[in-house]
């Protein structure tokens, strides 16, 4: 590979990242000023916040194998340009309508769902094209992504903290000018996939589902990232929240510095991924970091105390960030060219797609059992199920020859 061939993939890799970071900054700042609304505005129950995070994540349980096999048809580049483009003139409008009058539950759900749906359009596209101009250095690649899609995060945690300063309206105006920022930044990428012939979009889904049951490591990585978007989803966006409102002096800054020290811990492990070259083992790995982050549900719900209770939400995100590159690289490497973004949209939908089941499941529990109680169950249910996964797939001791193939 030449000079001029390098320099113009690290371009299109830096143009990817500044867009997909942008789209995070986002996801930060709505992580904060929405739960904080609901809390100290509109009062929410702890069953109407469970409503309102789950209605932010079900779109992507019915439209994110739709979004893998657009992925897969449409040019990435106009695709991923355009998505980002709606998602600024949704902010807009929603900036204009909380500029005439006071925001209401209603247009809370609203708000969710319509984010929800652009998400399960985004994600997709955005693993697919990162694996094309990654494909060099893809452990590389996709660990630095990750830690750039999650930890730029605490900028917009940071962001979002100030909204009892500045107000929604504004938070939505500023939401509107980083995604359509982001929505330039992937348009000047020079590097982009060609279009393809239709195909049924039914026969394309079973292909890649049938694929994905059949492989001996997709397939156990797919239900463990289930069981993380269902239990550890579901308990930073619901029961952590909701944890932290019982602390004294609790306001918007607090639950921007938990998520800013949650996103620090990730950072952390994905920088010792990077300086440590990768793992050889990422089956193992992936347990063993899932089952530690089990035990902190145990233990989050007993610490009232400000500084151990951060410095405990610091250690679940190494333990987080672990776990997502762990699952993300092997899905990466095992997928199969011709349908990768719908292997990916799988992904995807275990994943994000357990956030509204979780956020659903433990806003219920919450709402009828003391949160130390449900810490246990969560953990309980956490481990035995990855130790039936595990030795289901015999994951613990499995060695693969991954495919890496992005054409």
């Amino acid at each position: 590979m030449n000079a001029t061939t390098r320099l113009h993939e690290t371009r299109d890799i830096g143009l990817f990242l500044t867009g997909s970071g942008l789209w995070f900054i986002c996801v930060g700042i709505q992580s904060i000023f929405l739960p904080w609304v609901l809390i100290s505005v509109l009062h929410a129950s702890p069953f109407q916040f469970g409503v309102a995070q789950m209605c932010l994540m079900l779109p992507v349980l019915a439209l994110v194998i739709y979004g893998g096999y657009l992925a897969d048809r449409h040019p990435l580049r106009r695709l991923l340009t355009r998505l980002y483009l709606i998602a600024a003139m949704v902010a807009l409008l929603f900036a204009a309508w909380c500029f005439q009058g006071s925001l209401s539950y209603s247009m809370v759900l609203m708000y969710s769902l319509l984010f929800g749906v652009l998400s399960a359009f985004c994600a997709p596209a955005r693993e697919a094209w990162l694996n094309v101009l990654g494909q060099r250095q893809l452990q590389k690649i996709v660990t630095i992504n990750i830690g750039i899609e999650f930890g730029i995060q605490v900028m917009g945690y940071a962001l979002g903290g100030l909204v009892s300063w500045l107000g929604v309206s504004v938070m939505f105006l500023l939401l509107a000018v980083l995604f359509l920022t982001a929505s330039v930044s992937v348009a000047r990428i020079s590097t982009t996939t060609l279009a393809k012939p239709q195909s049924d979009l039914l026969t394309e889904t079973r292909e890649a589902f049938r694929f994905s049951v059949k492989h001996p490591v997709i397939f156990p990585v797919l239900l463990l990232n289930g069981l993380i978007g269902v239990f550890f989803l579901g308990s930073y966006f619901v029961v952590m929240p909701l944890h932290l409102s019982q602390l004294t002096d609790y306001d918007a800054s607090l639950l921007a510095t938990a998520n800013i020290v949650f996103m620090v811990g990730l950072i952390a492990s994905i920088a010792t991924l990077v300086l440590a070259g990768g793992v050889q083992n990422k089956p193992r790995m992936l347990i063993v970091s899932c089952v530690l982050a089990s035990l902190v549900l145990v233990v989050m719900p007993y610490v009232f105390n400000r500084w151990l209770l951060l410095t405990l939400l610091s250690g679940w995100g190494f333990l987080g960030g672990i776990a997502l590159s762990m699952g993300q690289t092997l899905i990466q490497e095992n997928a199969p060219a011709r349908n990768k973004a719908q292997v990916l949209a799988l992904l995807m939908l275990f994943f994000m797609g357990g956030n509204p089941v979780g956020s659903f499941l433990l806003g219920t529990l919450l709402e009828y059992w003391e949160a130390t109680s449900v810490g246990v169950i969560t953990a309980t249910v956490m481990i035995l199920a990855i130790a039936v996964i595990s030795y289901t797939y015999k994951l613990w001791g499995s060695h693969y020859d991954h495919i890496n193939a992005a054409t």
